[in-house]
């Protein structure tokens, strides 16, 4: 009996270091995704009492939009697990000041906003739709950076 149980401990050895190999090998895709930091907050009128100038690069949310009204505003549509999307949005986030200043670009979230995605027939993320002040879609393209954008908002 004694062979045997040799044979099972080594089996189970083996099987666990394969295991091990095995998983540290493999990418996680959970982990293999590096965050982006949360652009700042984009109008702080209601904190300070005084209106301050507007980022170029914001976080969409219904508020930060109609606040940047009279302005060329341009959705983009990004994912965090993304390869493109990743790259641009670190490119407009060291370079937001290059963004014309009457351009603001949203940050829209491909995942949640759902509503968007389907009003301005958006069928994959790093997706750019630039409105006019009634929301409606002025000009489309997809991928990108800082250049493409300054190009397609002219």
């Amino acid at each position: 009996m004694k062979p045997y149980t040799f044979l099972i401990a080594a089996l189970v050895i083996i099987i666990a270091g394969g295991a091990y190999v095995y998983s540290r090998s493999t990418p996680n895709s959970r982990t293999d995704i590096t965050p982006t930091p949360e652009i700042t907050p984009v109008y702080n009128e209601v904190a300070t009492g005084t209106p301050q100038k507007m980022s170029r690069y914001v976080t969409y949310s219904k508020a930060a939009f109609d606040a940047a009204k009279g302005k060329r505003r341009v959705y983009f549509f990004h994912a965090p697990w993304c390869p493109t999307c990743r790259p641009a949005d670190a490119e407009f986030q060291a370079k937001a000041e290059s963004i014309p200043d009457d351009v603001v670009l949203f940050k829209t979230d491909y995942d949640s906003a759902a509503d968007l995605k389907k009003q301005y027939n958006v069928t994959y993320q790093h997706t750019f739709v630039m409105v006019d002040d009634a929301g409606r879609e002025v000009s489309k393209w997809n991928g990108g950076g800082i250049n493409e954008l300054i190009t397609n908002t002219k």
